[in-house]
């Protein structure tokens, strides 16, 4: 998928999943995006993007990065990661300095396996979970480490086709990009205001999405924003 900036960049994106084959099979043939690659999360050769994954949600995050087993137990076996990657020699060098050193905080010894890496990055990624409600997801990761390309918003409109979501819950801050970005989806009705288990209790709430149909959702993968004229 290549997409441009605002700068007139040409970006060569390719779409990812990271989770389980017995899972993640199923959704090949629905993915719009032929080239989306599917990774199995428990093959030792994806273990270096597996780590990447997490240090770019780290950067992203800041002290609410996801310890390892939660992106195994939780994001990787149950669902998957899904976002977009880029070919090692196409990352910038100062956002591959900032992913390096995040991933030997966590893996000192990782060293010498990201000196020899040549394989896929991470660059953005949505997450979410099946709900005992058929047809609710509830979304609780969404990232990207490359600005200006909305690759977050993307992401998330992938993971939504893959899931075949009808209605989205999640929990974000009253304000700031993270909401924009989910109203890219639709309105947000808010559900629990203040979720007292949160770290950030009072300044976020719990919130539902009606998704948007298919063809919407295929817009905004490709274009980053809501069809002009679609209602929210």
């Amino acid at each position: 998928m290549r997409i441009e900036d605002r700068d007139g960049r040409d970006w060569d994106l390719i779409p990812f999943v990271l989770g389980r084959p017995r899972f993640t099979q199923p959704w090949a043939a629905r993915s719009p995006l032929p080239d989306t690659v599917f990774l199995d999360v428990l093959d030792e050769d994806h273990l270096t993007f597996f780590r990447l994954l997490n240090a770019g949600n780290a950067l992203a995050y800041g002290g609410l990065g996801m310890p390892d087993w939660m992106q195994l137990d939780v994001c990787t076996f149950p669902t998957a990661m899904i976002g977009f990657t880029l070919r090692r020699a196409d990352v910038p060098a100062d956002l591959w300095d900032r992913l390096a050193a995040k991933t030997l905080e966590r893996w000192p010894d990782a060293a010498a396996a990201l000196q020899a890496y040549d394989g896929l990055v991470p660059v953005s990624e949505f997450c979410g979970l099946h709900t005992p409600e058929a047809g609710t997801v509830m979304a609780f990761s969404v990232f990207s480490v490359l600005p200006g390309l909305r690759l977050g918003v993307r992401s998330k409109a992938l993971g939504l086709i893959l899931m075949e979501a009808r209605r989205q819950m999640g929990v974000t801050r009253r304000e700031g990009p993270i909401r924009r970005a989910h109203e890219v989806f639709g309105e947000l009705h808010m559900v629990h205001d203040r979720p007292a288990p949160h770290p950030h209790a009072e300044e976020s709430f719990v919130y539902e999405i009606a998704v948007p149909p298919a063809e919407v959702l295929d817009a905004i993968l490709r274009t980053g924003r809501r069809p002009a004229g679609e209602p929210a």
